[in-house]
C-alpha cells in the first residue's frame, strides 16, 4: 500500500490528489465528447487536440492560476496534432503507421512541445509521466475489458484518456519547479 501522506501535498501548497482528479476529470469529458460525437466532421478532431490541452487545464484549475500562462495549453494542442491526424487515418490503409504515429505523438512531441513552453516544468519528467500515464491507461483499459470489446470500445477509450489525464495531472503538480 502507497503511504498516502508522501503523497498528500505538493511544495506548491496544492493538493496532488485535486490536481490528478481535476486533470482526470477535464480530460475524461474532453475525451467523452470526442469518442462520442464521432459521426460528425469536425467536432472530433478539434477535441481530439483538446486531449493534450486538458491534462494541463486541469492541473491549473486546481491550481487556481487557470488562465494565468495559456503558453503550455497551445503546446498541449500543437503536441497533439499527430495523435489528431493518426486517429483519422483510414485504419485499413495505415492501421500500423496511424498506431505508431499516435504513440509517438505521446510519447515524445507532447512532452517536448509542453516541456518547451512551460517554465515550470521539465521535457524528461513530462516525459515520464506521459510514459506512466500510458502505461497506467494501458492497464486499467485492460483489467476491465469484458468479453466483447468491440461493445465497450468508447468507455475504454475515455477510461485510458482519464487515467492519462490523472497521470500527468498529478506529476504537473508533484514535479512542478
Amino acid at each position: 500500500m502507497i503511504p498516502l501522506t508522501a503523497m498528500s501535498a505538493s511544495k506548491s501548497g496544492s493538493s496532488l490528489w485535486m490536481a490528478s482528479l481535476a486533470a482526470a476529470l477535464v480530460t475524461a469529458v474532453v475525451a467523452a465528447v470526442m469518442v462520442y460525437t464521432a459521426g460528425m466532421p469536425v467536432v472530433p478532431a478539434l477535441l481530439g487536440l483538446l486531449i493534450g490541452a486538458a491534462p494541463i487545464i486541469g492541473y491549473d484549475l486546481a491550481q487556481g492560476s487557470f488562465g494565468s500562462n495559456w503558453r503550455p495549453v497551445i503546446a498541449g494542442i500543437i503536441g497533439t496534432i499527430l495523435f489528431v491526424a493518426a486517429i483519422f487515418l483510414p485504419g485499413e490503409t495505415f492501421g500500423i503507421v496511424a498506431a505508431v504515429a499516435g504513440l509517438l505523438s505521446t510519447l515524445l512531441i507532447w512532452p517536448i512541445v509542453v516541456g518547451a513552453m512551460s517554465p515550470n516544468h521539465s521535457i524528461g519528467k513530462l516525459w515520464l509521466a506521459s510514459i506512466l500515464g500510458l502505461i497506467i491507461g494501458l492497464v486499467v483499459v485492460s483489467a476491465v475489458a469484458g468479453q466483447d470489446p468491440n461493445s465497450w470500445l468508447k468507455t475504454a477509450g475515455v477510461l485510458f484518456f482519464a487515467c492519462w489525464g490523472g497521470t500527468v495531472g498529478a506529476a504537473l503538480s508533484a514535479w512542478s519547479k
